[in-house]
């Protein structure tokens, strides 16, 4: 009898990001993308109680743990303009990502007001196909309509909906500060293959 051998392999599931900041005209000032190493553990706990069907306690993006099972409202992470409890966040944290990370160092708050952000829509790019790949995108735009420039952001994270409150997906912590002036805006976008 032939002996066959057991060829171990880890799943291959990646999340990249890429952050463009344009100014007021639409000229990008900067652009940088890198593989993103960020899912925190929130993330696949959801997952494993979707794919079992039972209840796992995670805890939310204030730190409470909470209870998700199949029947909630599970990873949406579509947000209007204006929201900020759920969608692509960017703040000034630059602690590096942990695993157990629940929530962003220091997010950027939504208005017009000293060092805000006024957050778009979430965008989405649908499911592509491409060989044995299958990707899709989320995006978002935030735009600095405050009068200055605001400084300092190193950090890119999901918040996602969990029926009545929220949690962390993934979280980045950029190379360097970004800053975005007055009138232009950043642009969060995470590509998830599969």
């Amino acid at each position: 009898m032939k002996r066959q051998e057991v060829i171990e392999r880890k799943p291959s599931e990646s999340l990249s990001y890429e952050v463009v900041v344009k100014d007021k005209d639409g000229k990008v000032v900067y652009r940088g993308s890198a593989p993103s190493r960020s899912f925190v553990a929130v993330w696949n706990q959801i997952l494993f109680s979707l794919a079992e069907g039972g209840p796992l306690t995670i805890k939310d993006n204030g730190g409470t743990p909470r209870s998700v099972s199949a029947n909630l409202a599970s990873l949406r992470c579509e947000a209007g303009i204006g929201f900020t409890a759920w969608g692509l966040r960017v703040g000034k944290g630059s602690t590096p990502v942990d695993i157990s990370d629940y929530a962003l160092e220091t997010p950027i708050t939504e208005g017009v007001g000293a060092q805000q952000l006024s957050h778009q829509a979430t965008q989405w790019v649908a499911p592509t196909v491409d060989g044995s790949d299958c990707y899709f995108q989320i995006g978002r735009v935030m735009v600095n309509n405050t009068g200055d420039t605001v400084t300092g952001i190193r950090e890119l994270g999901a918040y996602i909906v969990m029926a009545a409150w929220n949690a962390m997906g993934f979280r980045d912590v950029l190379p360097s500060e970004v800053y975005v002036p007055h009138g232009g805006s950043i642009t969060v976008t995470y590509t998830i293959n599969a």
